[in-house]
């Protein structure tokens, strides 16, 4: 957001030492939440391409005063995208100092040696753990627009593990930002910072390396100023890890009642909805990658195939005549098919995974006996009753254990249809409130019902109104994406489905949907939306990037806070901020938005609709420090900074 709004603000400390829960301070609900309108600004802003990508991270990386976006890329360029302080971006990524390259996930903005600059962090996978010396990146900010990677030096580079998400905690609460790193049947990695530039590998003193983890969302639920942790992606489902004072982290799932939930979590986000002043969670269920057969509109088939039990594909047809040849581009994990795994009818081996199989060659009494992607037909034609055209009924299968994923696509094929493959239902989500102590209940009256095959959540104000809404991105299937879904808040735990018109749900092109952030990309208070799309397997991880710019109108008041730490970490991640104007009290945990691969460092958003009063801004620090701010004026940005420490008496 613009410099020119920032506000250096030092007031009165009140000492404490335990977070008191909030009494609530709301008006009723609002029965009709304004809904917003977005438009896609994507050209006009410089960020349109057409990439791999499973998510981004937004901060202000060069200190000028608005957020900048950082996108790894999945085995793609990453990119770097520099504001210009209007909402217009520009890829400095090249003079950066960042590499490009990489099995990028997650990132994330930490300042980590206090110096106010934001520092990123970069892990990368293994290759599927074949890799056994590969090299996360911590890049520290040079304070001239470049990096320097310093991994090594500080000792963070995980060379064995299979990197996913990233989160900059205090774990220990000695004022420094710790990081961790959860990995995909590798053991997690918390590495404490030491103050001198290097970090401590204390993953397992902390309890934190097991279970393995793919996405990993952090904030204090019980109200003792310490972060929690909720792991999802493991092994035994999610999982809480409650903080134990700092010394480290103890599983309490059941005591929390987020045991045994039933579903595969793929998106977390935590964020007060219900306006009682705790951190409530919404859990977006979801699956990895999905069996899929799709007719496309240029005529190709797709497909994806998932290994299981016995052998699944699908059949189709071809007209009855000696010429017909359905030809396939057959990938295995995104990699060519092996030829040696490919066969035409019993016998024909074609020689590539680009190749057509010959009815001739096809003609099989029954399921090949053997291993691989299996092509054959029925040795007879069969007659289609209503035009009474003769037909070849063919088949396809993928007969191979393992792990491995066969996707592709295919010319020449009639009316496919899946046979044995697993169906991956669209079960969408569930919000569980908090009762102020890190336990939770689902609640069941909210509004949130949805089909989407959820791969991340946020909660955010998108229409200013003061009350949080919900953002949810609909990765569909392998092949089709789906269409993300924005419900709008009432401020008492329910909610309302905006509609198409709100425009917060482009297309995700040709891949699957996989990250969104709001961030006030223009510094006019409303927040803007970024989203990535193209998770997935080649040849459908292949989507577009979306800025898209908030016109809601009218335009209300509005609040972003910025924490400057001093006996906190430089952040302030792990605050409190509550803001109380006309009224209603609104809170917030500062945790970088982390809620599922990456983490965010932006200021904390307050919306205030048509009030008109001055507000009120109390920040509860980690360090235990209580801070007021008082007669605020709004529609700006304003910085906290912490009191240093009082020197001690004699």
């Amino acid at each position: 957001m613009p410099a020119n709004f920032a506000v250096v603000v030092l007031l009165m400390v009140l000492a404490g030492c335990c977070r008191e829960p909030a009494s609530p301070l709301a008006p009723p609900p609002v029965p009709s939440p304004v809904e917003p309108r977005f438009s896609d600004v994507s050209e006009a802003a410089g960020i349109a391409r057409v990439s791999q990508a499973y998510d981004a991270t937004v901060g202000d990386h060069d200190g000028d005063g608005d957020l900048d976006v950082f996108v790894g890329g999945h085995g793609m360029p990453a990119a770097l995208f520099r504001n210009d302080s209007t909402g217009k971006f520009a890829d400095v990524v090249t003079e950066s100092g960042i590499a490009t390259e990489g099995d990028k996930h997650g990132a994330g903005w930490g300042d980590f040696d206090g110096d106010g600059r934001l520092d990123l962090y970069v892990p990368v996978g293994a290759n599927r753990g074949h890799e056994k010396a590969k090299k996360n990146h911590l890049y520290r900010n040079l304070g001239d627009g470049r990096f320097a990677d310093v991994a090594t030096e500080a000792g963070v580079t995980d060379p064995a593990g299979r990197s996913r998400s990233v989160a900059w905690l205090d774990a220990n609460l000695d004022g420094r930002l710790d990081l961790l790193v959860s990995n995909l049947l590798t053991p997690n990695r918390l590495f404490l910072n030491d103050g001198d530039g290097t970090f401590t590998d204390a993953s397992e003193a902390f309890g934190v390396a097991q279970p393995a983890a793919v996405h990993v969302a952090w904030g204090d639920l019980d109200g003792d100023r310490a972060p929690d942790l909720i792991y999802a992606g493991t092994p035994q489902g999610l999982r809480v890890l409650r903080n134990d004072g700092g010394r480290r982290f103890v599983d309490r799932t059941g005591d929390a009642g987020l045991e045994n939930l039933g579903h595969s979590i793929k998106g977390m986000t935590l964020g007060d909805v219900d306006g009682d002043g705790d951190l409530d969670v919404y859990l977006g269920y979801g699956v990895d990658f999905t069996d899929a057969v799709l007719v496309r509109d240029d005529g190709r088939t797709s497909f994806a195939i998932l290994p299981g039990p016995k052998p699944a594909g699908f059949d189709f047809e071809t007209p009855a005549r000696d010429d017909a040849a359905p030809s396939f581009e057959v990938l295995e994990n995104g990699y060519p098919l092996d030829a040696k795994q490919i066969w035409c009818g019993p016998d024909v081996q074609p020689p590539g995974a680009g190749f057509a199989c010959a009815a001739k060659d096809a003609a099989s009494d029954g399921v090949p006996q053997r291993a691989g992607f299996l092509v054959w037909r029925d040795p007879e034609s069969v007659e289609r009753a209503a035009s009474d055209e003769p037909v070849w009924r063919w088949h396809v299968r993928w007969n191979v254990p393992g792990d491995h994923q066969i996707t592709g696509h295919a010319r020449g094929l009639v009316n496919p249809q899946p046979a044995d493959m697993t169906h991956h239902p669209e079960a969408g989500g569930a919000l569980w409130l908090n009762d102020g102590h890190g336990s939770f209940s689902r609640a069941t009256s909210s509004g949130l019902d949805h089909a989407a095959n959820c791969q991340l959540v946020q909660l955010a104000d998108a229409n200013g109104d003061g009350t949080l809404d919900l953002y949810v991105v609909d990765s569909g299937i392998d092949g089709r994406g789906g269409r993300n879904v924005l419900f709008l808040g009432r401020g008492d735990a329910t909610f309302v489905r905006a509609s198409e018109r709100a425009g917060a749900g482009p297309d995700s092109g040709g891949g699957r949907g996989s990250g969104a952030h709001f961030l006030d990309a223009d510094g006019d208070g409303r927040l803007d939306l970024f989203l990535t799309n193209g998770w997935g397997l080649p040849p459908f991880d292949m989507g577009p990037y979306h800025l898209l710019r908030n016109d809601t109108e009218p335009r209300g008041a509005w609040l972003a806070v910025e924490l400057e730490g001093a006996r906190s970490n430089r952040s302030g991640l792990g605050a409190w901020i509550e803001v109380e104007a006309c009224g209603r009290r609104q809170t917030r945990f500062q945790n970088g938005l982390a809620s599922g691969y990456s983490q965010s460092l932006v200021p904390a958003h307050f919306g205030l609709g048509a009030c008109p009063d001055a507000a009120t801004v109390r920040v509860r620090w980690p360090s235990g420090v209580d801070q007021t701010v008082e007669k605020v004026a709004t529609s700006r940005a304003l910085r906290v900074r912490e009191p240093a420490a009082v020197e001690e008496e004699g």
